[in-house]
């Protein structure tokens, strides 16, 4: 590899036209990339035209950065702090901060809604066992009144 093109490499702006330029400085295909690194042709095209697939999370997206970077031997975190920059992906970093902040929100409700119907029906239990004893107590003291007032009565007559 000669100065002139390690200089073109490093003269490109783009994290996607880097890494395209390293690649085929080392003379490797689109598909020879992504059999080493196990993806899809189609993410290592989106990666150098810096395109970021609505589908791949960001964590994704830096990893297969890091790894393509690795084979065409750049160092990966210039390429990570120049994708950081995009206007693309600041708001689809904060966009899955809002989601996770939504998210956060969403569980607490679902947790508070869950205390409540079991609140709900812990008191529907007790309500049913109080009116299981209070008509079980009635019972047992009707009970008690017949059988007096039977003992009473078969007293009365001998």
């Amino acid at each position: 590899m000669n100065t002139d093109n390690t200089q073109n490499i490093y003269k490109v702006t783009s994290a996607g036209e880097r890494l395209r330029s390293a690649r085929e400085n080392l003379g490797f295909t689109q598909q020879y990339v992504a059999k080493r690194l196990c993806l899809k042709i189609s993410v290592i095209r989106d990666i150098e035209d810096d395109n970021v697939p609505a589908s791949l999370a960001l964590t994704f997206l830096r990893g297969y950065i890091r790894s393509y970077a690795r084979l065409v031997r750049i160092p990966g975190e210039e390429l990570i702090s120049i994708i950081d920059q995009r206007p693309a992906i600041k708001e689809l970093h904060v966009s899955i901060m809002k989601s996770y902040s939504l998210d956060k929100h969403k569980k607490q409700r679902e947790r508070l809604l869950i205390i409540c119907i079991w609140l709900a029906v812990f008191c529907f239990s007790v309500i049913i066992i109080v009116c299981f004893w209070q008509n079980n107590t009635a019972t047992q003291d009707n009970t008690s009144f017949i059988n007096s007032q039977h003992t009473e009565n078969s007293m009365d007559n001998h």
